[in-house]
């Protein structure tokens, strides 16, 4: 690709040129590009629903960008050349994940910790854990706690459970937009 800067011909034009191809202008710089054509079939089904998961993008960096709240929770991420609208698109588009259940602190003891690090591309606003035994039954759920430094999110045991081979530890993370990643671990 070739780049040409001061050239009095491309240096603010933008449009169509001769039916066949199209000039933008993007964080100044001039791109060239061959004419978007309409596919002849139509949509395919995996293209609808992206347009369908990209209007519900653009909906939630709207209400951002109405939010003060929210908006400044996407500000200090807005920098080279990235708005706070862009930034919000890409983090209702790409859902959070779980990075690690440590579970080696958990023996069945009331007062045992569970530890998780969730992960996200802007933030991790809520981690929730539940215990099931053996046999699949809920022995007991609840919300885990951000630590001091701010990575790992602490769930403390309120009941005993023994033994604990078996023991299925389900852990469920959310972010701003509101999806939810979830991952389990079977001691």
């Amino acid at each position: 690709m070739s780049t040409s800067t001061e050239n009095v011909i491309t240096a603010v034009t933008h449009g169509k040129l001769a039916n066949q191809i199209v000039l933008r202008q993007r964080f100044g710089k001039t791109i060239l590009a061959k004419r978007p054509r309409k596919p002849v079939n139509g949509p395919t089904q995996a293209q609808t629903d992206h347009r369908r998961r990209f209007t519900g993008a653009v909906n939630y960096a709207r209400s951002v960008m109405n939010d003060p709240v929210l908006r400044a929770v996407y500000e200090p991420r807005a920098v080279n050349g990235r708005t706070i609208f862009m930034i919000a698109v890409g983090d209702y588009l790409k859902l959070p994940w779980i990075d690690q259940i440590n579970a080696t602190g958990y023996s069945g003891h009331t007062g045992d910790k569970i530890r998780v690090v969730p992960a996200d591309n802007v933030k991790v606003t809520a981690v929730t854990v539940m215990i099931n035994d053996a046999s699949g039954l809920e022995l007991e759920s609840g919300g885990a706690v951000i630590d001091s430094n701010g990575t790992e999110w602490v769930y403390t045991a309120t009941t005993d459970q023994l033994p604990i081979t078996g023991t299925k530890i389900i852990v469920a993370v959310r972010d701003l937009p509101g999806h939810t990643a979830e991952s389990e671990l079977v001691l």
